[in-house]
């Protein structure tokens, strides 16, 4: 667990660390005391995600705040048990919403024909069960059987059925 007193001797480990290669405080470059200060604040961050549990990943809490990158990928080597940065940086990459449509929608492709509730497709796509219902309502890859539950539909052969 990070406390309150690690945290302030890291801060003035650091900023004793800065005035000896500067010589003084004052003359410390703007970039390098925004570093200690987004450090110090990351670590407050990390505490606050601890006590909380440590539910989830540090770095994806870190995200919530803003922090650098740099910061959050040496915060959580340090703190949140990551083995590397690259493992790190792998948990940073953001999974866009069209990818994760387009990755359901390649899925529903190989279950034509197939019937599942709501909530199993709710899983599988990853996203609430309001977003997953509106999407399941409109789209022509799903046929509504019953509530809750829906068929995998090939919108093509539905297409080139109808007119033949």
């Amino acid at each position: 667990m990070i406390t309150d007193s690690q945290v302030e001797q890291v801060h003035k480990d650091m900023w004793a660390e800065a005035i000896e290669q500067y010589g003084k405080a004052s003359s410390v470059p703007d970039n390098e005391s925004q570093r200690i200060s987004d450090h110090v604040r990351g670590m407050y961050v990390l505490q606050v995600w601890q006590q909380n549990g440590s539910v989830g990943s540090g770095l994806k809490f870190m995200r919530s705040y803003s922090l650098p990158e740099e910061i959050m990928l040496q915060l959580a080597e340090k703190y949140c048990g990551v083995e590397s940065i690259d493992e790190a940086q792998a948990e940073l990459v953001v999974e866009k919403r069209a990818n994760k449509w387009g990755a359901f929608l390649s899925w529903a492709k190989t279950q034509v024909f197939e019937q599942f509730t709501t909530e199993q497709l709710c899983e599988k796509s990853g996203f609430s069960y309001q977003t997953t219902l509106k999407y399941l309502q409109t789209s022509p890859s799903f046929r509504k059987i019953q509530k809750g539950v829906w068929e995998v539909r090939d919108p093509k052969a539905d297409r080139e059925a109808e007119k033949n």
